[in-house]
Order: structure tokens, then C-alpha cells, then sequence
């Protein structure tokens, strides 16, 4: 796995020109790896952090206080995060399912072969 920094200049360098299917199939698959290793990272951090609120229990400035469960109400929320990085990349696949729907599966039922196209980018 990268780091996110790389991840992130690793998606900003997919330029879209020339065959636009492959940059498309590209950043799809380049945030969907970013998302997945962002949610795995957040996960972690959930982990961590309550294990850290947790030891918390019997500090004097916290007396009476349920520490577990506010630490348990604090780490949900990394855990949702997680839940929409892992949509992230749910929603980038269907970004490149949705490009082929549209532009590559009604190539295949009509159109002309013949034709010279000189748009600056291809399918």
C-alpha cells in the first residue's frame, strides 16, 4: 500500500485525453485503492483511539463520568467515516460502469467504422 500522499498525486496525474476509456478504467481504480486504504486507516484509528479514551477510566478530572461509553460514542464516528470511504470507492466502480453504459456498449450496435473522428480524445 502507498502512502496517501502518493495515492493522491498518483490520481492527480491521470489526465484524461488520448484514450479516454483507459484514463476513466485508470482513476476509477487509482480512488478506488485511495478509499480502500483510507477506510482500513480509519478503522485503525478507531481502534486506537478508544483503546486510548478507554484508559482514561479512573483519571480524577473525569470522575463519574462513563468513560467506555463515551470512548465507544467518539470511535463511531471513525467508523462511519470508514463506512463512506468504503462508498467512495463503491461509487467510483460504478463511475467506470457507467462510462462503458454510455459510451462504449452503443458503439457496438450501430455507428460507422469508416469515419475518421479528430476530437483530440478517443473511446
Amino acid at each position: 500500500m502507498g502512502t496517501g500522499e502518493q495515492r493522491m498525486n498518483e490520481i492527480g496525474e491521470i489526465a484524461f485525453r488520448g484514450r479516454v476509456g483507459q484514463n476513466v478504467a485508470d482513476y476509477a481504480r487509482a480512488n478506488q485503492r485511495f478509499a480502500h486504504d483510507m477506510a482500513q486507516e480509519l478503522v485503525n484509528g478507531a481502534e486506537a483511539a478508544a483503546r486510548a479514551m478507554r484508559k482514561l477510566d479512573g483519571h480524577p478530572g473525569l470522575f463519574g463520568v462513563d468513560v467506555r461509553l463515551r470512548a465507544r460514542r467518539v470511535a463511531r464516528k471513525l467508523r462511519k467515516a470508514e463506512k463512506l470511504a468504503l462508498g467512495v470507492s463503491a461509487e467510483v466502480v460504478r463511475f467506470n460502469q457507467q462510462y462503458r453504459r454510455e459510451f462504449l456498449e452503443p458503439r457496438s450496435t450501430g455507428g460507422s467504422k469508416n469515419r475518421r473522428w479528430h476530437g483530440g480524445v478517443d473511446l
